[in-house]
């Protein structure tokens, strides 16, 4: 009998590792994703009005809309929600609910881009803060310096960002995650949404 027992162990532990090399773990609550490096899970949720699905990050670091997630927390989302699990360093993330879209991993992500973006504005913020009120007494243009969407003024008040395009691109979703990261820098951002289309 023991020899058998040893054998049906050896038999899951062989399972357990051809799945992880899938990236998916099939579990009875759900399934695992296995994420690599700057890699994201993207999501759409596609379920009956009365039913979410619930992302839980198992392991590592991962953030949604630059928002950090907490370990063995899970985050509820409604039908037509649209949201991609990123991580800088690696993680793994359990999906449950179900879906008519399959959720899937891509490493081709904007969010380096994002990152990048984030560290321009924080220049900025900082450049601001360094001017001071003491740049304001000193200020005779009336104007933001630069062309490039982005300008701190001298008067110490830090960026100011207008963000434009074609319907359903990525604005609000650039914005929010824009946002996050500015809060988790300590920063107080103020947001105007002035799409009349929005709901």
């Amino acid at each position: 009998m023991q020899n058998r027992s040893a054998q049906t162990i050896l038999i899951l532990n062989l399972r357990y590792i051809l799945l992880i090399r899938a990236d998916i773990i099939t579990m009875s609550g759900g399934e695992i994703f296995q994420l690599e490096q700057d890699e994201e899970l993207r999501i759409e949720v596609d379920c009956p009005k009365d039913k979410t699905v619930s992302v839980e990050l198992k392991s590592g670091m991962a953030e949604i809309f630059g928002t950090e997630l907490v370990q063995n927390t899970p985050y509820e989302f409604p039908s037509g929600a649209k949201f991609s699990v990123f991580t800088y360093h690696g993680c793994q993330v359990m999906v449950r609910g179900r879906s008519e879209i399959s959720p899937y991993t891509s490493k081709e992500t904007p969010m380096i881009t994002y990152a990048n973006v984030h560290a321009g504005l924080e220049e900025l913020r900082q450049a601001a803060e360094n001017a001071g009120p003491a740049a304001a007494a000193n200020q005779t243009s009336g104007g933001p310096a630069g062309g490039d969407g982005a300008s701190a003024d001298v008067s110490g008040k830090g960026p100011v960002v207008l963000v434009v395009g074609p319907t359903d691109v990525g604005k609000s979703t650039l914005c929010r995650l824009l946002l996050n990261y500015a809060v988790r820098m300590g920063r107080r951002p103020l947001y105007v949404d002035l799409d009349v289309g929005q709901v």
